[in-house]
């Protein structure tokens, strides 16, 4: 039968149609994908909501080492949070993920065991630990533990002095960020201290009628150093519209703006004046100073080590929930790993540079902050996916870097991305928003394989709603067409 058949076909011959004709379905599948690819392209850009907007886009081929879609890509763009992937690789590659901060807190002088009265100080020295007492943490309690460890020392006064040992570091904002974002939570400050966030909830009590007026009902935490004039009011949206005004060491801060009517303690975060003020009023509560001494004692004992979360987990409060507070002091601490004698306001340019040599880039952008809040950051798309191609390639942190990326349609800030569309759950990376400012940077997946994709819009006049939709359209077709 065999020999019947040889003599029926030419084998050699027909193997030969088979692979020609193979390639050319090859070929003639990867042009019908291109074409797809570029009507995708075409509607996103045709689109009459987006004809005043500045457009970046790039697709990345990992296995073709390529671009399938290139628009706009060397253009520099605002990247809003998406600048925050930046910070994520940096600081896993330096500090590693296992990394955790340390908060010492240490005690001089001599315990009387029968009393508990400590003739001395206690010493705090904080590490930058941005989940100090955060509300992002519920299973850590600084102050609690601190509670815990008097108790097992057995003090229960103290002669001396608090000091929290800071020096090193002044609590400061960034100086690229508005006037209008520093007052509020999202804006709050940077230094080796860390408490509650840097944070605090006002909690207003709102009339029924639009326009009409509001009371602060409560304030959590409490400080009877700091001053909050409320000049919000009620307005006819259901959303939070209020903002807190004021700067690091200036105890008094200004509310402006509206939350919806009729509400009972409506919550409105702002940030804290000076976070060593916090932990000092709260450590205070527990246990009596009576600052007999202000004097430094060098021979101390230690009171407790409080150790933070892991890099990686804060890692993933940074782009699950992107973090500003978290990823500002992330990035200090990475870089005073690299050079102890960085200040603040250094930290972002070294970053910048670490970048331009670590992916070996030609064209210029601009790094001011960590977290992407200011407007003078400004990247390209092609910079953002070599980014993504160098984590992707890194084997020490491959797998720790996508871990910390929320999943289109499933967590985190992308968990209405691509809902009950064929990108839920087939899209990792991180969004960035801003008023006129709506970006996406990560990884399509698909077969098993990646790629890079990022997408930064701009001075978009449509709602953000409208924008996203118009993006996720786009990644759908680009998704089906893969």
């Amino acid at each position: 039968m065999v020999r019947y058949l040889n003599d029926l076909f030419d084998l050699k011959g027909y193997k030969k149609i088979i692979t020609v004709s193979l390639v050319f379905i090859s070929a003639f599948v990867k042009g019908q994908n291109m074409t797809s690819l570029d009507s995708a392209l075409n509607i996103f850009l045709e689109d009459k909501i987006l004809s005043d907007a500045h457009v970046g886009i790039q697709l990345y081929d990992l296995e073709k080492n390529s671009s399938l879609i290139n628009y706009n890509a060397q253009k520099l763009f605002v990247p809003a949070s998406i600048l925050k992937l930046f910070t994520s690789a940096i600081s896993l590659e330096i500090l590693k993920k296992e990394f955790t901060f340390k908060t010492n807190v240490m005690f001089s002088g001599e315990l009387e065991i029968t009393s508990g009265t400590l003739n001395g100080n206690v010493y705090i020295f904080p590490s930058g630990d941005p989940s100090l007492q955060s509300s992002y943490f519920s299973d850590y309690n600084f102050i609690e533990d601190f509670a815990i460890s008097l108790k097992q020392k057995g003090i229960k006064k103290v002669l001396g002095s608090l000091h929290i040992v800071d020096s090193a570091s002044r609590y400061c904002a960034n100086g690229n960020w508005l006037w209008s974002d520093i007052g509020n939570y999202y804006g709050a400050g940077t230094s080796l201290v860390s408490f509650r966030d840097n944070s605090v909830d006002v909690f207003f009590n709102s009339s029924d009628s639009v326009g009409g007026p509001t009371i602060i009902s409560k304030i959590s935490p409490e400080n009877e150093d700091v001053t909050v004039l409320n000049k919000v009011i009620v307005g006819p949206s259901n959303r939070d519209l209020a903002y807190g005004y004021g700067s690091p060491y200036n105890a008094k801060r200004t509310i402006k703006g509206e939350i919806p009517r009729s509400k009972k303690d409506f919550k409105v975060k702002i940030s804290m004046h000076d976070p060593s003020n916090y932990i000092r009023k709260e450590v205070e509560q527990l246990i009596y100073f009576e600052n007999q001494s202000d004097a430094y004692n060098d021979n101390l004992d230690t009171l407790m080590v409080y150790t933070s979360p892991t890099l990686l987990n804060l890692l993933k409060k940074v782009n699950f929930s992107s973090n500003n507070h978290f990823t500002e002091h992330i990035l200090f601490k990475t870089m005073l790993t690299l050079d102890s004698s960085l200040s603040y306001d250094l930290v972002s340019n070294f970053n910048k540079n670490y970048w331009t040599n670590q992916l070996q880039l030609k064209s210029d952008f601009n790094i001011v902050d960590a977290c992407g809040l200011s407007r003078k950051n400004l990247v390209s798309p092609d910079i953002m996916n070599k980014l993504l191609i160098y984590t992707f390639y890194n084997s020490e942190i491959k797998s720790s870097f996508q871990s910390t990326l929320p999943i289109s349609g499933i967590s985190g800030t992308l968990k209405y991305l691509g809902k009950g569309t064929s990108i839920e759950n087939n899209f990792i990376g991180k969004s960035g928003s801003m008023d006129g400012i709506r970006c996406y940077s990560g990884y399509f997946v698909k077969r098993d394989k990646f790629y890079p994709f990022s997408v930064m819009l701009n001075n978009f006049s449509c709602t953000s709603k409208q924008a996203r939709d118009a993006i996720t359209k786009l990644m759908v077709g680009i998704y089906d067409n893969l």
